[in-house]
């Protein structure tokens, strides 16, 4: 009974099939992404301005280096959004303002990616603009709605859902109690104290199999939560999915398995680029690849 179009970067091309003089709402800001190998340790953010409205950044992450971002217009077909040389030398010159050169060396980056923001519509440059929520109604009944940040995804699932329930003869307007009624504080899944899911993987996570690694312990505490229990227990019942994917990352392949049966990954990019950080850390090779296609197909 209604169409809710929430497709990013494609959100004007769907407004399009509805009303083909339907004028723009949104437009594009391509940002770019680079991780690297530590040369040293690294435990604080760092923020650099780069000019009155952008700002460059170094976060420690994965035992990596994060650094990033770009801002520019982005006029193509959002299938097609890449990091090119470009935006690489950009990121490293912005960087260079705050971080000694030998961390800065290209051999050093293990991945690169980047994404576009949906921001409203209008001139200007689009580091300028604000990062505000469109909803749009289309003349064909059709409720689009684009932009925001991903921090703001709940005000935005709930700004929408209350402006469903307020369209008049709706399914949520009918059937639904009104959702500003329903809870504003609901936990996510998995939600604990890393520190304390960590320590109890540690004590009892080798129960009855072998112990488990630290680093494995806090890489599954941060990602997983609570969540981590139900990994440990597959590796205790299999030693085989104890076992680290690659020396070099803490991930093991219990968290293939978890991947495969209960959070959908059916590729093996799902798991290697989307559910651990192989990919990134650079460690995805032929025969990672090959044993993940292997479980994901047994």
């Amino acid at each position: 009974r209604l169409v809710l179009n929430a497709t990013g970067p494609w959100v004007d091309h769907l407004r399009k099939m509805e009303d083909p003089n339907a004028a723009p709402s949104i437009r594009l800001s391509k940002g770019a992404h680079l991780v690297l190998k530590r040369t040293s340790p690294w435990k604080a953010a760092l923020a650099t301005p780069i000019d009155k409205y952008r700002i460059t950044f170094a976060l420690p992450w994965e035992d990596m280096l994060l650094l990033g971002t770009t801002d520019e217009e982005f006029e193509g077909d959002p299938a097609d959004v890449a990091v090119n040389d470009k935006d690489v030398t950009q990121i490293l010159d912005e960087a260079a303002f705050s971080i000694r050169d030998q961390q800065l060396s290209r051999d050093l980056i293990t991945y690169s990616f980047a994404g576009l923001r949906v921001l409203p519509g209008g001139p200007g440059d689009t580091s300028k603009a604000k990062r505000e929520t469109v909803v749009t109604e289309g003349s064909g009944g059709m409720l689009s709605v684009a932009g925001g940040k991903w921090t703001t995804f709940r005000h935005i699932g709930r700004t929408v859902m209350n402006k469903l329930a307020a369209l008049p003869g709706r399914p949520l307007a009918d059937d639904m109690e009104p959702i500003a009624q329903l809870p504003k504080k609901l936990p996510l899944p998995g939600i604990a104290n890393p520190n304390a899911v960590a320590h109890r993987l540690l004590v009892d996570g080798g129960t009855p199999g072998p112990r488990m690694a630290p680093e494995t312990a806090r890489h599954l505490a941060t990602h997983y939560g609570s969540l981590s229990f139900d990994i440990a227990r597959l590796a205790n019942d299999d030693p085989a999915l104890a076992e680290r994917i690659h020396p070099d990352a803490p991930e093991i392949w219990a968290q293939v398995a978890y991947a495969r049966d209960n959070e959908w990954a059916e590729t093996v990019d799902d798991v290697l680029r989307r559910r651990t950080t192989l990919t990134i850390r650079g460690l995805d090779t032929e025969d990672v690849r090959a044993k993940v296609k292997d479980m994901l197909e047994g």
